[in-house]
């Protein structure tokens, strides 16, 4: 049974293993359009696939829509990105062993593309050069290409931190050079900035406390309110009061010392 119904701009088609296969899987799929095209995904030639079942391949995707024409390549991820499609570990990108996918077929023709846009069936993924594993076999061949021969994992680690040291040391130096002053005397702020790091110990933790109290202090409002306007008042003629009554008693004492010359 052929299935020709669209969902959202999407266009959907069975996806069958074999010719004679009884229960087909249908995939969705639709030109791929975005803002900012990338070199792996060109503009007008690049075909996206969504619903993609877990025993699908590059070479049987890549099968399934020979009737329209060259298939460049097949790039199959676990959700759709739009960024350049380079893995940036040593161990590659960890994939999830039954789990539907994402593709982008690229054709060599933008025509080719506008064809399977307009197909009606899909091919078979299995052809004679190509058969696609599946069961006990395909668990087997994924078990296998998983483990890591511990000499290629170590050159592959060495390569990997070799290329991010030198990523690295380019940074830095690139740091370096915008922190140096231009012509007018201008020096660039940096990310990583000259600022030393120091010992918490509890004489700067107790410095940093004190300051930090200090800043309450300065933040609190003061004669904002009327009470604290009448209470500031109120302290400022009893201290008023206070220096009369000292001063008295200070000319009493050098009148008593006859030392008190008014004129």
């Amino acid at each position: 049974m052929k299935s020709t119904k669209k969902t959202h701009d999407f266009k959907a088609l069975d996806l069958k293993v074999n010719k004679d296969s009884v229960s087909p899987h249908v995939i969705y799929f639709k030109e791929h359009t975005v803002r900012e095209h990338t070199s792996d995904k060109p503009s007008g030639r690049t075909l996206f696939i969504i619903n993609v079942p877990p025993y699908a391949d590059e070479r049987g995707l890549a099968n399934a829509f020979r009737e329209a024409g060259k298939v460049v390549s097949v790039i199959l991820t676990s959700r759709p990105n739009s960024s350049e499609t380079k893995i940036d570990t040593f161990l590659g990108e960890p994939t999830k062993s039954g789990s539907f996918k994402v593709c982008y077929l690229v054709f060599s023709k933008v025509a080719d593309l506008d064809k399977a846009l307009k197909l009606t069936e899909l091919q078979p993924m299995n052809s004679s050069e190509h058969q696609i594993k599946v069961g006990i076999s395909k668990w087997l061949d994924e078990y296998n290409n998983s483990i890591q021969h511990p000499k290629a994992l170590k050159s592959k680690i060495e390569s990997f931190m070799q290329d991010y040291d030198k990523k690295m040391a380019s940074q830095q130096e690139q740091e370096k050079e915008l922190e140096k002053e231009d012509d007018e005397g201008w020096v660039t702020v940096t990310k990583g900035g000259k600022i030393q790091s120091f010992a918490r110990t509890e004489k700067v933790k107790n410095k940093i406390m004190e300051k930090e109290e200090k800043n309450k202090k300065r933040k609190e409002l003061k004669n904002f309110y009327t009470f604290q306007i009448r209470e500031s008042k109120m302290k400022h003629i009893v201290s008023l009061r206070q220096k009369f009554e000292e001063d008295k008693k200070k000319i009493a004492q050098i009148k008593q010392s006859r030392r008190f010359k008014p004129f």
